[in-house]
C-alpha cells in the first residue's frame, strides 16, 4: 500500500478546513435566522392583538411600546449583520499608512455623546502609525471603546489604549474598569450573534465578532484577557505603516 502523496494529503486537508468553513457558516445563518425571527414574530403578534381587540389609551400605549421595541432590535441586528458583511469583503488594495491617534480622534468624536452621558474618561498612550482600512480602523476602535461602555459597572468608565511594538508590527490593548469576561466567554465573545449569559447589553451581539474580522482581514489577531468583576482588556495585533519620508 502506496504512503499518499503530499498533494492528496494537501488536498483533504483544504477540503476538511473547507467543511469548517461551511459548518461555521451554517450555524452562523441558523443563528441569524433565529435572532431575525424572535423580533419578527413580537412585532407581528402585537400588531394582530392591536387590531383585532381595540384596548383603552394606556394599554394601546402598552403594546405599541412592545412593537417598537422589536422594530429597534430588528434594526440593530440588521445593522450589525450589514457591518459585518461589509468588514468581509475588506480589500487590501485599499490599505495605506494611517496615524492611529487620528483614527482614534475620529472614533471618540462619534462616541461624544455615550462617553458624555457615563461620565466616561477614554485615554491613550502615544499611539503608532499603522496599514490599513482607515475606515474599517475607526469602526474597530469604535467598536471597542462602545464595547467597554456597555459592560460597565457603577462607576464611571475608565478606558486606556496603548500599543507596543512588536518584529511584525503592533500589539494594541484596550483596557477597561468593567464588569469583566468570566474565562468560559473569552473566546465566545468573538463569535458572531454571541450573548454573553447575564449581560445588560442590548447590542445585536455582533461587535466583537466584527472586530475580529477587521482584524484578522488585517493580517492580525484579537484576543481578550480578563477576571469577572475586574475589568477587561482586548488585545489585537496591526502591521506597522511605514513612517513618512523626512523632509530634505
Amino acid at each position: 500500500m502506496h504512503p499518499p502523496s503530499p498533494a492528496g494529503i494537501g488536498k483533504r486537508r483544504a477540503t476538511r478546513k473547507g467543511s469548517l468553513r461551511n459548518l461555521d457558516l451554517a450555524d452562523f445563518l441558523s443563528r441569524a435566522c433565529h435572532d431575525l425571527r424572535a423580533p419578527v414574530r413580537a412585532i407581528r403578534a402585537h400588531t394582530e392583538l392591536f387590531l383585532r381587540n381595540p384596548a383603552p389609551a394606556a394599554d394601546s400605549a402598552s403594546r405599541l411600546a412592545f412593537i417598537l421595541d422589536g422594530a429597534k432590535k430588528l434594526d440593530a441586528l440588521v445593522e450589525a449583520l450589514s457591518a459585518y458583511s461589509v468588514a468581509l469583503r475588506i480589500n487590501t488594495a485599499s490599505f495605506r499608512p494611517m496615524a492611529m491617534d487620528v483614527l482614534l480622534r475620529t472614533s471618540l468624536a462619534k462616541l461624544r455623546e455615550p462617553i458624555t452621558s457615563t461620565g466616561a474618561e477614554v485615554t491613550h498612550s502615544e499611539l503608532p502609525r499603522v496599514s490599513g482600512d482607515p475606515d474599517r480602523l475607526v469602526e474597530l476602535l469604535e467598536r471597542l471603546i462602545r464595547n467597554a461602555l456597555e459592560h460597565r459597572t457603577p462607576a464611571p468608565p475608565r478606558i486606556h489604549i496603548t500599543a507596543k511594538k512588536r518584529a511584525r508590527g503592533w500589539l494594541f490593548a484596550v483596557a477597561d474598569n468593567g464588569s469583566g469576561i468570566e474565562a468560559a466567554y473569552l473566546e465566545r465573545i468573538f463569535n458572531p450573534l454571541e450573548q454573553i449569559l447575564g449581560s445588560s447589553s442590548s447590542s445585536a451581539g455582533m461587535g466583537l465578532a466584527i472586530c475580529r474580522v477587521i482584524v484578522e482581514r488585517h493580517r492580525g489577531r484579537i484576543w481578550a484577557e480578563s477576571q469577572a468583576g475586574l475589568g477587561a482588556t482586548i488585545f489585537f495585533t496591526l502591521p506597522a505603516g511605514k513612517a513618512p519620508a523626512e523632509p530634505r
